[in-house]
């Protein structure tokens, strides 16, 4: 499903009001009043509140990109198979407009709808050059418009058309073989992206229970007290929350990154950066974390 850009305008308009709302909630209640020296919340269940709303700013449009994203690469998976079974129908004797009359009564997935919109308005009176520039406008991806002008050029040249399609579809699944090995070449980074996650969150998991939460207890024994040397050590809570931020934050940014350097999408990896937030808040709220 494609999503339109006043209906992705919307989803993310209410998404981000709604989780704004939630994260001010906790303010409005005086659970959290920002005070020296802990700027952050040092309550987990504020915390968690926030980055609930964080979650829910986040989450839906995270849906409508990464539909939009698989959308995209449906049409750009199935213009090489479209364009090959126009070839093959030439081939065999067929004009080129019935040739698309034939290959829209096909499957090719968001492409299908298109076509048949396209063969209507062709059939109406529309001429063949108008009806596939409205279809490449529709489908509203680069490739569909290289196919565009490769058919309105093929359908001039007359004589060569068979040669001219036959380039084409080499061409075109040329270049989708070369996305696909891309593809699969990049995918296993990802994994790379949340296992950076998990070894921070365990990195963080030693700081706290090895390192400062004994440094923390310490502070009540009175003889350390009277010495002041660890007059400078904050409550334990603090650096939990600081690390709970901390690790909020990267999940973001692995996330993105991780949709750039795959899908070469930054908002496709808004799902990657939704779930290591998801992960992160479970690990921080889980017993003795």
């Amino acid at each position: 499903m494609y999503f339109e850009k006043r209906q992705r305008i919307a989803v993310w308009t209410v998404s981000a009001t709604v989780g704004l709302i939630v994260i001010v909630i906790p303010i409005i209640l005086g659970l959290y009043v920002p005070q020296l020296p802990y700027i952050i919340p040092i309550d987990q269940k504020v915390n968690n509140a926030i980055a609930l709303g964080f979650i829910i700013a986040l989450a839906f449009p995270g849906l409508v990109e990464f539909s939009n994203y698989r959308w995209g690469r449906q049409v750009d998976k199935n213009i090489p198979r479209l364009l090959r079974d126009v070839t093959e129908a030439v081939r065999s004797g067929l004009a080129l407009p019935r040739a698309l009359e034939e290959a829209s009564q096909r499957d090719y997935g968001p492409i299908s709808k298109e076509l048949e919109h396209t063969i209507s308005m062709f059939v109406l009176g529309t001429s063949f050059e108008d009806s596939l520039m409205s279809f490449a406008r529709r489908l509203r991806r680069p490739s569909a418009l290289r196919l565009t002008t490769i058919l309105i050029e093929a359908q001039q040249t007359g004589g060569k058309l068979i040669e001219v399609l036959n380039t084409s579809v080499d061409l075109f699944s040329s270049l989708e073989e070369f996305r696909e090995e891309e593809y699969t070449n990049m995918k296993p980074y990802v994994s790379t992206i949340y296992m950076s996650t998990f070894i921070f969150l365990i990195i963080a998991y030693i700081v706290l229970h090895q390192f400062l939460a004994p440094l923390y207890a310490s502070t009540a024994s009175s003889g350390v007290k009277q010495s002041g040397l660890l007059a400078g050590v904050l409550d334990i809570n603090y650096y939990t929350g600081l690390l709970f931020w901390a690790s909020v934050i990267e999940s973001l940014f692995a996330g993105l990154i991780g949709g750039k350097i795959v899908d070469r999408n930054l908002s496709a990896g808004l799902r990657h950066s939704i779930i290591l937030i998801i992960i992160s808040v479970i690990c921080f709220n889980l017993p003795n974390i």
